[in-house]
């Protein structure tokens, strides 16, 4: 396995446990340091990926990397939780910004697998992508209500555990309507 893998999965995992690494550090760092640790983490992820012509990258830079500088500048607890409802609204900006190109979020993630894509498996995406748009929203909601209402470590709870559950049995209700979906039109 080659370094750049290596960083990949790092980031992946820092990413994902986010939550847990602030609810676990906060004391011993403070804000001031995971905000910067994280906004560090973000700016390695667009290099690594060399995805500087894409605007998206920059919007995600300047929402979630701007959220994390402002929590350094303030030291502040509270701005650092924001940051799940950030990335959930940069990625929703993803999905939605999608459709108003030819070529849906989803359906370039189904280009790295698949050689051709049927007219009717394009609109099914271009559907699923907007729909993909409304459920990071919705999390995004949730993740605010949690970052300004409820105790950190319900924060914890919800960012690091629930929403991973919410977005993953989405992610399987869709592959299951999916598959009747294809076999009803391979019947046709």
């Amino acid at each position: 396995m080659n370094s750049k893998k290596i960083l990949y999965a790092l980031i992946a995992i820092v990413t994902v446990a986010y939550p847990f690494i602030v609810y676990f550090s906060l004391d011993k760092f403070g804000p001031s340091l995971l905000s910067l640790a994280l906004f560090i983490i973000l700016l390695a992820r667009v290099i690594l990926r060399g995805e500087f012509q894409r605007p998206e990258q920059y919007a995600q830079l300047i929402l979630v990397g701007g959220l994390c500088v402002i929590a350094a500048w303030f030291n502040s607890e509270e701005l650092l939780r924001y940051y799940p409802v950030m990335m959930n609204l940069a990625f929703a900006g993803f999905f939605a910004l999608s459709l108003t190109t030819e070529t849906s979020l989803v359906e370039r993630f189904a280009q790295m697998f698949m050689k051709e894509i049927p007219d009717e498996g394009r609109q099914y995406m271009r559907n699923l992508s907007m729909v993909w748009a409304v459920i990071l929203i919705v999390n995004a909601a949730i993740a605010f209500y949690t970052a300004c209402c409820l105790s950190l470590q319900a924060w914890t709870f919800y960012n690091g555990f629930l929403a991973y559950i919410f977005l993953g049995g989405f992610m399987a209700l869709e592959y299951g309507y999916r598959q009747i979906h294809i076999k009803r039109h391979e019947e046709k």
